[in-house]
Order: C-alpha cells, then sequence, then structure tokens
C-alpha cells in the first residue's frame, strides 16, 4: 500500500536536496573511456595482486555465491568499489535495481523502526564513494538512466520537477543522470542517485575450476541516501536492463538459488548457494528430481517472473492416489491476461506467499476442517496469521512428521496435468512459541493479498520466500521455464 501523495510529497520535498546533493558532489564524472562491465556480490575477496577480467571473454564463467537467512529473507554480501566495502543486501527477484545505502551524511530510513536493522545502536553501514577509486557517476546518456526514470513511477523526482525524459538521455549527453526515486511494493521507497563501480564475485570455469575472485568495473547501483521503510540494500533480480543478472549477461541462461531454513537466520555460519550460468541448469532436468513449469510472459510486467497454478492440495498422496483435498484455483492464476493481470509472481522479496481473498478463504476453510488440533485463538491476534494450532509435543525439537498437520501442495500449470509441488512442512507452519505443558503453537504462514492490490491489477497471487525455503529453485530462462526440487539446502551449504 503506498503512503497519502501528500505523505510522499512532504517526504521529497524534506529530505531529497540534502541527499541528493552530498552524493552528487562525493563522486567522479564517467569518461567516455570507462569500461562498462557488470556485477554480483560476495563476500570480502580483495587481494591487492587481484586482476580484473572482462567478463566478455569469459562465456564460460558461472558465479557461485552464499546466500544467508535473515529474519524476513534472504542476504548475499555485496562488495561494491576498490577497495571493496561490504554489504549485506536482500535477494529480490521482484525487482530491477540494486542499491546500497550510500552518501556523505547518515543513512536516513523513515517508518523503519520495527526492523531491528535500524533499531540498532550502531549507524548503518554506509558506501562511501570517496573511499573507492573506480567510483563515478552515471550519465544521463546511460540505457540504466532510461530504465531508472520509469514513465509510470509519480514519484521520481525528475518527472515531478516537469522535466522530460528525453532532455536527459539523448544522444551522448555528459550530464550526471538526475536523482531517481524507486518504489516497491507496502509504500516502500527509495531516493538515491545512479553510480558506477567495481563489484568483486567468485568466479568457476564451468563449475569446475576452484573458485576465484573476479572484479567487474562499471556496474550500475543505486547511490541512496535515504528511504520508506527499506533499512538495508537490494539486489535486484528481475529481468530488466538494471538487475544484477542482467548486467552481468545471464538472463541469456539462468540461475538458481536453494533457501536455507528460517532456524538458520542470522547465524552467518549457514550458508546455501546462488548459482548463475550453465552450471544453475546443468543438473536441473526432470530425472533429478525437478518439477518444471512454464515461465508466463506479461508484456505489461515483462521483468516479473511468472508461473501458473492450478490448485493446491492439502494431505498426501498414498499410493498415487488423489490428495485427501483439493482446492481450485481461480482460472486467472494460471495464465496472465493482455492487460497483464494473473499469474503468480515468484518474488523473493516477499516474505510470505500471498493469495487471493476468496481462494484463499477456500484454502483456510478447508485446513481448518481437515486439522484435529485446537486453534490458538490468542496467537492468531498476536501474530496476525489466520491459522493457528495447538500442536502436542512432548519435548524440543518438535518433529514435524510426527504431528497431524497436513502437507500442502501447489498444484503447477503445464507438464501435461501440472507438476505438484509438495511444500517441506516447516514452509507452511512454523512454530511461534516454545514447547509449554507439551503443546507448541503452529501458525500458517500464507497470507490474503491485499485489498489494494487485489483491485489494482497485476500479480494474481505471490509465492514468497519462506515457501521457497528447503526449495531448490532454477530460473531456466532458456527454455523459458521455473524448476522445483525440495531437498535439504542445509546439504548444500
Amino acid at each position: 500500500m503506498h503512503p497519502p501523495s501528500i505523505h510522499i510529497s512532504f517526504i521529497l520535498l524534506c529530505i531529497i536536496s540534502s541527499c541528493f546533493s552530498s552524493q552528487s558532489t562525493d563522486t567522479k564524472p564517467l569518461s567516455q573511456n570507462s569500461i562498462v562491465l557488470d556485477l554480483s556480490h560476495v563476500r570480502s575477496l580483495y587481494t591487492p595482486s587481484m586482476t580484473i577480467l572482462n567478463s566478455t571473454r569469459y562465456d564460460f564463467l558461472d558465479i557461485i555465491e552464499p546466500v544467508t537467512a535473515y529474519i524476513d529473507g534472504y542476504l548475499l554480501s555485496l562488495n561494491l568499489g576498490t577497495p571493496p566495502q561490504v554489504f549485506q543486501v536482500y535477494l529480490d527477484t521482484g525487482s530491477d535495481l540494486t542499491w546500497v545505502p550510500c552518501g556523505t551524511s547518515s543513512y536516513q530510513c523513515m517508518e523503519c523502526g520495527s526492523n531491528e536493522h535500524s533499531t540498532s545502536k550502531r549507524p548503518t553501514p554506509m558506501f562511501l564513494p570517496s573511499q573507492s577509486s573506480t567510483n563515478t557517476m552515471d550519465l544521463c546518456g546511460s540505457r540504466f538512466c532510461v530504465d531508472v526514470h520509469s514513465s509510470d513511477n509519480r514519484f521520481d523526482p525528475c518527472a515531478a520537477a516537469g522535466c522530460a525524459i528525453p532532455a536527459f538521455t539523448s544522444g551522448l549527453c555528459a550530464r550526471p543522470c538526475p536523482p531517481f526515486s524507486y518504489t516497491y511494493g507496502g509504500g516502500a521507497l527509495v531516493l538515491g542517485s545512479l553510480a558506477r563501480d567495481s563489484v568483486t564475485l567468485h568466479g568457476s570455469v564451468h563449475g569446475i575450476a576452484p573458485l576465484s575472485p573476479v572484479a567487474f568495473p562499471g556496474f550500475s547501483f543505486g547511490c541512496v541516501g535515504s528511504s520508506i521503510r527499506e533499512p538495508i540494500g537490494i539486489a535486484g533480480f528481475g529481468k530488466g536492463t538494471l538487475s544484477l543478472p542482467s548486467q552481468l549477461g545471464f538472463l541469456g541462461k539462468g540461475f538458481s538459488h536453494c533457501f536455507l531454513g528460517f532456524r538458520f537466520a542470522r547465524n552467518p555460519n549457514f550458508t546455501s548457494p546462488l548459482v548463475m550460468g550453465e552450471l544453475a541448469l546443468s543438473s536441473a532436468t526432470e530425472t533429478d528430481g525437478f518439477l518444471f513449469t512454464p515461465m508466463l510472459k506479461s508484456f505489461t510486467y515483462p521483468n516479473f517472473y511468472y508461473i501458473g497454478l492450478e490448485g493446491i492440495s492439502l494431505g498426501a498422496n498414498i499410493n498415487g492416489s488423489t490428495a485427501a483435498m483439493a482446492i481450485a484455483a481461480p482460472p486467472s492464476l494460471s495464465s496472465v491476461d493482455p492487460r497483464g493481470d494473473g499469474g503468480v509472481l515468484v518474488d523473493t522479496g516477499t516474505t510470505y506467499t500471498h493469495l487471493p481473498g476468496p481462494f484463499y478463504a477456500a484454502v483456510m476453510s478447508s485446513l481448518s476442517s481437515a486439522v484435529p488440533y485446537e486453534r490458538s485463538r490468542d496467537m492468531e491476534d498476536r501474530t496476525g496469521f489466520d491459522l493457528c494450532f495447538k500442536v502436542p509435543c512432548a519435548r524440543a525439537p518438535c518433529a514435524e512428521e510426527d504431528d497431524e498437520l497436513p502437507p500442502i501442495s501447489l498444484h503447477l500449470a503445464g507438464g501435461g496435468g501440472g507438476a505438484r509441488l509438495t511444500l517441506p512442512k516447516l514452509s507452511c507452519y512454523y512454530p511461534v512459541t516454545a514447547v509449554k505443558d507439551n503443546v507448541v503453537v503452529k501458525c500458517l504462514l500464507f497470507q490474503r493479498m491485499d485489498e489494494e492490490e487485489e483491485a489494482g491489477g497485476g500479480p494474481g497471487a505471490v509465492l514468497g520466500s519462506f515457501q521457497m525455503q528447503n526449495v531448490e529453485v532454477v530460473y531456466d530462462l532458456v527454455a523459458g521455464r521455473v524448476g522445483f526440487r525440495p531437498r535439504d539446502c542445509a546439504v548444500r551449504a
């Protein structure tokens, strides 16, 4: 939900001039001879003798990066600049822009009081352009400048000032790209300027050679000084020009991730891999246990990863028999119409899976009838989740195979009758209390789409990162499909 326009206008008026002026004076102009290459994310890899490689000469290069679980998503370590400055950023397949807190003054994050990043006594780490010998401002003529100044963003400072975008992007304009604002769902927004700098990542030849640090100069990213509801940076993994895999050249191949269970949240000793390149696709076959569904196309929102959903079933599929309960999804979830409405958005930047109102109500009703346990109305009120149950448990840890909560399966579109993806139980039901009196309360972590989201069109549902934990997900951009394989992602750590 977007905040009222008056609220946004006041925020822009108060902070845009100070944060942008400090950023624009702390960077160096980009020369016409600058090398424009690409980026990724990684732990600190810099060594003084590291060789800078041109990524266009290494089509056989695969990228392998560690991902860590956090309280509401999954994080990458992003190394920017020379020498590298390291930042933790969210991996987000539902957006394109990669950005970090940046500038000479402190980072301003409004409406971030409930997030531990903002409540910590330590200041938010900020990228300092003046401390990087390879940092430059992006230019008006850059295709990235055109992309970030989207005409459908009514909060963009350039558009709000009445400036015509072609005036900034025509020819070889030597002026810096104007400041931008970039909006997310739920009213989140960031304000910043585009910059270019080197990024260091792990590379491997065909996934066989040892991982080696590789520096990629010229990556375009957001230098953000102020935000609403965005306490740390984001690595955009969408299909747009600005996205990380797009700038790296991997949208002609694909990538994969295998998210650890949230029980490893904030534990830096456990990571799982993000893989970009042919290595991500080489083992992704039906014989290896993957279930594939076509990647739907939206001409209105072409940068998103859409799949189709035909229904949800509750209960085990025993001896090939039909599942205990099946709830058909509305037709709008199996395809995207010409207006760009419908389908299911695969979005690692959204924590929980969201379903449209009537379908969500049908799933909740069926599940409530199928579960033999008493509901915990108190925890439902306290957590905001609609279904919480008092599950018998003699002592922790409570084995999920011992309870009678029904498995939840997603019936994905395509594949001659569809593919039935049974989610790990911990990806659906999560203990929200400790064991007390031989009982633990577990809540279903699905949510209803907001009424404003449904009325506004766009995705009919969203598959969130919580339901992707302990599921290997492959985005096969060669074949135009998304693959899923349940597995213990900690094994791949």
